[in-house]
């Protein structure tokens, strides 16, 4: 073998090895399921089950309340049964008083979401809860003292499977 067609085949087992080390890093990595409830980023372009305005008094959630349900929660708003894989949005933003005595929206305060899953969620009536505070322009994650807080509430509304809201026709 001539000492030409050796550094070839070095060279191209070099550029093997590093495509394959390169690709490694560039490809998406595959991550375990877990239990935690992502901020669903398109909801806004799901159905728009209806909207509310709270009052003041309700601190937290005061403002105007828009609920948004992906194809399965809207299903389930229909029927009354949501299947899994159900997400329902509660989208709740400030509601600012004008002078000409208009109310509208102001700021995001907050988005609360829903996932119906029966086999993660079994203990919360098979639904999962997250809430998402905004801080500025920017959401972050809110901190819950335990995985049931928004179960207590939405366990008084178990004929009608934890959801307070109704699709409005």
């Amino acid at each position: 073998m001539n000492k030409t067609f050796v550094k070839k085949i070095v060279v191209v087992v070099f550029l093997v090895v590093a495509g394959v080390i390169f690709s490694s890093f560039s490809q998406p990595r595959k991550v375990e399921a877990s239990s935690e409830i992502l901020f669903p980023e398109d909801y806004r372009s799901w159905t728009h089950i209806k909207t509310a305005v709270n009052n003041p008094s309700f601190v937290t959630h005061s403002g105007f309340h828009h609920i948004y349900g992906n194809k399965k929660a809207t299903k389930g708003y229909k029927t009354g049964k949501f299947p899994d894989g159900s997400i329902i949005v509660f989208d709740v933003l400030e509601s600012v008083e004008q002078k000409n005595g208009d109310v509208i929206e102001g700021k995001r305060k907050l988005v609360d979401v829903m996932v119906k899953d029966r086999v993660k969620f079994k203990e919360t009536g098979g639904w999962g809860y997250e809430e998402f505070v905004y801080n500025e322009d920017s959401q972050k994650k809110a901190l819950r003292p335990t995985k049931t807080q928004c179960f207590e509430c939405h366990a008084a509304q178990k004929d009608i499977d934890y959801v307070f809201s109704k699709y409005r026709n």
